[in-house]
């Protein structure tokens, strides 16, 4: 169980600090980059570009790994983030099913992933 104390809260804000990061910067990548780049290009780019700058933000100051290599928790990064892709499009598709709006079903998935990946992180990717 995940205690409510003064360390907890202070990672947590970090670590959704992380989350916007990526979220923005794939956002100006893929919303600015389109045009010139093509829409796969852009899309690629962008969120290569802000799951990088995510793990480094997780790495280095939300769950301070900077005694860690990469090879410690970089692998496991990888791991997870393709296990929520898939997982993430489940979810999406069942919420969809129930008849959900897919604009509501999207903030359901976001709000799960934000608390899943945190104890993931902190238990398993950056322990």
């Amino acid at each position: 169980m995940i205690k409510l104390t003064k360390q907890n809260v202070l990672q947590f804000l970090k670590y959704n600090f992380g989350g916007l990061l990526y979220f923005w910067s794939a956002w100006v990548i893929i919303t600015f980059g389109t045009d010139k780049l093509g829409p796969v290009k852009a899309y690629l780019i962008g969120n290569i570009v802000g799951l990088t700058l995510n793990y480094l933000v997780q790495r280095f100051w939300a769950f301070d790994g900077s005694g860690r290599t990469f090879f410690s928790s970089g692998w496991k990064y990888i791991v997870l983030t393709i296990v929520n892709l898939g997982l993430g499009y489940a979810l999406l598709r069942f919420l969809v099913g129930l008849n959900i709006p897919l604009w509501l079903a999207q903030f359901g998935n976001a709000g799960f992933f934000t608390i899943w990946n945190w104890v993931f992180y902190k238990y398993w990717v950056f322990k």
